[in-house]
């Protein structure tokens, strides 16, 4: 007989410490927990703060104030009285309205001078017969207009010589300044002593002009430079350089062209010049290396002043030859009121006009620069106006 099995019995397991104490290990870990909460929070409240610093910005310099100072002096330097100056200062550009001759060409170089010690690229500039301006970048600032009238014009026929091609030499140029009458200087800007003949020249009472790098006709075999004005460039590169030659060179009042005789056919490629000139209140005179020329058309289209030359006194490079042709220049003179010649610093150019200025003078013919046969233009066109 099988004997029945023996059921075990298990044994019930205690509860553990853990098991026992949850509650209780359950609110001691909350407990530490929100003290170590308190503790943290304590010292974030201890550490001082950082300010906040929010970054300055300069605020530019504005050199305006400094720019009428100078304004200011150059005209006290004039000896004015106080009443014969108008000031309009909220105008843009402002402007000044002078009872007064027209400075010196002394005092406006000082003038120039000390406005270019001031930072902004600052410059004066013969605007008109009667105007100059401040030019900040080539942007004008300022225009100062002397109110009296001009002086008289020289009686009986006026002459104006330009030599052209100046820049490589500054004997060139002393030489220039010492003779009896005033030859108008025509730099071309790429030379390397451009801006010291330009100064040589300004310093004593001389006009100077751009003599402008221009296509000639049977390029690239006759060659004005790589810095020319080309008529297959855009109107924008033709303006870009020009206003880079007009840099390069100091106290210009105008322009002739250096070459050119295809380019001063091109009505559309003297335009962006055209325009660059009318800005700046500059004129233009043709040296006339085309007769199929286009610059008097374009020139009047922008009202831009202009004249023509009207003899060469140069092109066959011997004294007696050019001697001949400066009396043609005095007849044209004559007959026409005015005349203009043009030259180059050939030796056999100086020596000649070294023999006949003075005796040019003797004739009753006065050497003047461009701008007083432009003024002269000016009136007899008043004159013809009137009539009508």
């Amino acid at each position: 007989m099988t004997k029945p099995t023996k059921r075990r019995r298990t044994k019930k397991r205690r509860p553990g410490f853990f098991e026992k104490n949850k509650l209780l290990i359950t609110v001691l870990g909350g407990a530490a927990l929100a003290l170590v909460s308190l503790v943290f929070l304590a010292r974030l409240q201890e550490e001082p703060k950082q300010p906040v610093v929010s970054p300055v910005t300069k605020s530019p310099v504005d050199y305006t104030g400094m720019v009428h100072a100078e304004v200011d002096a150059l005209l006290m330097a004039m000896a004015l009285r106080p009443e014969s100056i108008q000031r309009d200062l909220d105008h843009y550009p402002a402007r000044y309205s002078v009872a007064a001759q027209f400075p010196t060409s002394d005092l406006i170089a000082g003038f120039e001078k000390k406005l270019r010690t001031i930072p902004g690229d600052y410059s004066v500039r013969l605007r008109e017969a009667n105007s100059l301006t401040v030019e900040k970048s080539r942007q004008t600032q300022i225009v100062i207009h002397f109110t009296s009238p001009l002086p008289e014009l020289p009686a009986g026929p006026l002459v104006t010589i330009i030599m052209d091609d100046l820049g490589r030499s500054a004997l060139t140029a002393e030489m220039l300044v010492s003779f009896s009458e005033q030859v108008t200087f025509a730099v071309l800007p790429g030379e390397p002593h451009a801006v010291q003949v330009a100064e040589i020249a300004h310093a004593a009472g001389h006009e100077v002009m751009l003599h402008v790098p221009m296509e000639p006709q049977g390029y690239p075999a006759v060659n004005p430079g790589d810095d020319a004005l080309f008529v297959a460039q855009s109107d924008a590169e033709i303006r870009r350089r020009f206003d880079l030659m007009l840099a390069r060179v100091p106290y210009v009042t105008g322009t002739n062209n250096h070459m050119g005789s295809r380019f001063t056919e091109d009505a559309r490629a003297l335009s962006p010049v055209m325009e660059s000139l009318r800005e700046r209140g500059f004129f233009f005179v043709d040296s006339r290396t085309t007769g199929q020329s286009k610059v008097t058309e374009v020139a009047h289209r922008f009202g831009v002043p202009t004249m023509n030359r009207d003899v060469f006194l140069d092109n066959v490079a011997e004294v007696s030859a050019i001697v001949r042709e400066i009396k043609r220049l005095q007849s044209k003179a004559r007959s026409q009121g005015t005349a203009i010649g043009i030259c180059h610093p050939y030796p056999e150019t100086l020596e000649a006009l070294r023999r006949e200025l003075p005796e040019m003078r003797d004739q009753g013919i006065t050497v003047v620069p461009v701008s007083v046969l432009l003024q002269k233009q000016a009136s007899i066109s008043g004159i013809i106006e009137r009539a009508q």
